[in-house]
């Protein structure tokens, strides 16, 4: 019962910000629309091919963030193989309700093609706390870099958010009292946990080696520098499909905390979330929300253009390890 009330509040979320967006873009306004159409049909064709190209730049650097922790492992999988992967969970996030289901489905096909599932597991939630990580504290120099325009109270409950969230999570990895404590009181209780459980002490297991192996959880943190430096340009290029004056450093403030916002589970699949995000944050910089709009819609266009290109890598790549296709 309490996750179909979440459900039904979830869709509540997504459609009041759908028509909070649009109603801040003017699209209720027949004059509105007029104005939201031309933006749209003097789009730049020229920044639109960069600016698909820069997308499929960021989907690699993710990718291979991802497989530098594989390596670290020794899991034998080869770099277009874990790309496919990812490219084959970003399908996952487009027809499931949140991104931790592509992630769930990419370290599955991982852990089938190696044998490894505890491992394959780790490696993408080592991949995904250091990525948020990364871009929480960036999110926060920029907050900080121009505090007086960002003094917001859903920027800042963002960032509150985020930072119990990940702080919570830390005090998990490096103390497991509370976990093992919470182990022994519900196996008591409800003894067929029992098998989840021992899948939990794999987990946590393969995640305890990372810990000790710095070199990788550096490079880690050095490629979601790079990702997030990419992911800066592929919002701005994406700008320049649709307004030339768009300037670079309101941009490289803007994105991290666009992603920030992003990623809290609010809404169905982040719709009407991420377009908030880019509204009300690129008007608090200066722009148009009608901009702003165009930008969000193009990047989700994007979005779904990389879930299609996994779900035609899909049929390919379900694994046996009887039949490993090239690498």
């Amino acid at each position: 019962m309490n996750r179909k009330i979440f459900k039904i509040l979830q869709i509540f979320i997504t459609l009041a910000l759908l028509t909070l967006v649009l109603h801040q873009a003017g699209l209720f306004a027949a004059e509105g629309r007029r104005a939201f159409v031309e933006l749209l049909s003097g789009a730049n064709f020229g920044y639109l091919f960069l600016s698909v190209l820069v997308g499929v730049l960021i989907n690699m650097s993710s990718a291979l963030k991802w497989f530098m922790l594989t390596r670290a492992r020794g899991i034998a999988a080869g770099y277009w193989r874990i790309f496919c992967y990812y490219l084959i969970g970003q399908f996952y996030n487009q027809i499931l309700p949140t991104s931790v289901g592509g992630d769930v489905v990419r370290s599955y096909q991982l852990g089938k093609f190696s044998g490894r599932q505890a491992d394959a597991l780790a490696s993408v939630f080592v991949e995904r706390y250091t990525g948020v990580l990364v871009l929480l504290l960036v999110a926060a120099v920029a907050v900080l870099s121009q505090s007086t325009v960002f003094d917001v109270p859903f920027v800042n409950a963002s960032l509150t958010a985020f930072a119990i969230g990940l702080a919570g999570i830390a005090w998990l990895l490096f103390d497991q009292r509370l976990y093992r404590w919470v182990k022994q009181l519900v196996s008591a209780k409800l003894p067929l946990t029992g098998g989840v459980f021992a899948k939990l002490d794999k987990l946590l297991a393969s995640v305890d080696v990372y810990k000790k192996n710095p070199t990788a959880l550096m490079w880690a943190f050095i490629n979601s520098l790079v990702f997030y430096f990419i992911a800066v340009l592929n919002v701005y290029v994406t700008a320049l499909v649709f307004q030339i004056d768009v300037q670079f450093v309101h941009v490289l403030i803007a994105t991290p905390i666009i992603m920030l916002i992003m990623n809290i589970p609010l809404s169905v699949g982040n719709i009407g979330l991420m377009e908030f995000a880019y509204v009300n944050v690129f008007q608090l910089l200066g722009y148009s929300p009608a901009l702003a709009l165009s930008v969000a819609l193009l990047m989700r266009l994007k979005s779904l253009f990389d879930g299609a290109m996994g779900g035609l890598l899909h049929p390919f790549f379900i694994t046996n390890n009887e039949n490993h296709l090239s690498e």
